[in-house]
C-alpha cells in the first residue's frame, strides 16, 4: 500500500466478482442463444446450438457455486463484511438512494457519507444475489424438468426470463457507473488492482476510509 492508494477488494473478492461476471455473460449469449430464433446466430459462436446449451448448463453451475465458493473459501472475513453490509441499512443509505438518481445522471448532489458499500451497491449486490439464486432454482427446474411436478417445470420458464431481464438490466446500469461515468470509473481500479485512490475512498466512502485510516495509524 502507498501512501496515494488504499486497499479496497482483496484477491478473493476480485476473483470472485469475475468468475461471476464471466459465466453470466456466458449464460447470457448462450441463453439468447437457445431463448428466440432472432438471435440463433450467436448459436455458431459456440460450436452449433446443442454446444450452446450444453455450455449453457456448465456455465450454470459455475455461475451458481463457484463465485461465492471463491469468496468464502478465499477470503471468509470479506464475505462476513459483505453479508453484513447488505442487511444493515440506516438513514443514510435511503438519503443516499434518494439523491443517486441525479448522481447517475452526471449531477452533483450532496450525498451522505457511505460505508464500504454505499447504498445503490447493496442493491446491486442483493439483485444479483436474488436474481442468481431465481436464475439457479428455475435453471435446474428446467435442466430436471423430467423429475419434477410439471406445474413447477411450467413456473420455472416465465421465472427464469424474468430473472435474467432483471440481471441483464442491474449489470448494463453497473457497467455504465464502472465503465464510464466519471464520478465513478475509479472503482473499476478497485475489482482489477484491488487499491483505489484515498481520494476515491474518501469521497465516496468516508465512513469506511476513516476506519482505515484508524487501522493504519495502530500499526
Amino acid at each position: 500500500m502507498d501512501k496515494d492508494r488504499v486497499l479496497r477488494f482483496s484477491r478473493a473478492e476480485r476473483w470472485s466478482h469475475w468468475v461471476n461476471a464471466a459465466a453470466f455473460f456466458v449464460l447470457l449469449f448462450t441463453g439468447l442463444a437457445v431463448f428466440s430464433d432472432k438471435f440463433s446466430f450467436l448459436a455458431t459462436l459456440f460450436g452449433g446450438m446443442q454446444s450452446a446449451r450444453n455450455i449453457h448448463r456448465i456455465a450454470g453451475v459455475i455461475f451458481a457455486f463457484a463465485s461465492l465458493a471463491i469468496l468464502i473459501f478465499g477470503d471468509w472475513k470479506a464475505f462476513r463484511v459483505w453479508m453484513k453490509e447488505l442487511t444493515t441499512w440506516g438513514k443514510d443509505d435511503f438519503q443516499f438512494l434518494a439523491g443517486f438518481g441525479k448522481e447517475f445522471f452526471g449531477g452533483h448532489p450532496k450525498l451522505p457519507e457511505q460505508g464500504r458499500f454505499n447504498a445503490g451497491e447493496k442493491i446491486n449486490s442483493l439483485l444479483t444475489l436474488g436474481g442468481g439464486t431465481l436464475l439457479t432454482i428455475t435453471g435446474f427446474g428446467m435442466w430436471f424438468a423430467d423429475s419434477l411436478p410439471l406445474w413447477f417445470v411450467r413456473w420455472c420458464y416465465p421465472l427464469h426470463d424474468l430473472a435474467a431481464l432483471l440481471m441483464t438490466a442491474a449489470i448494463i446500469g453497473h457497467m455504465y457507473l464502472s465503465f464510464l461515468h466519471p464520478g465513478s470509473k475509479e472503482a473499476m481500479n478497485g475489482m482489477l488492482s484491488g487499491t483505489v485512490t484515498r481520494k476515491f475512498a474518501q469521497e465516496h466512502h468516508g465512513k469506511w476510509y476513516r476506519e482505515v485510516l484508524q487501522k493504519e495509524q495502530k500499526n
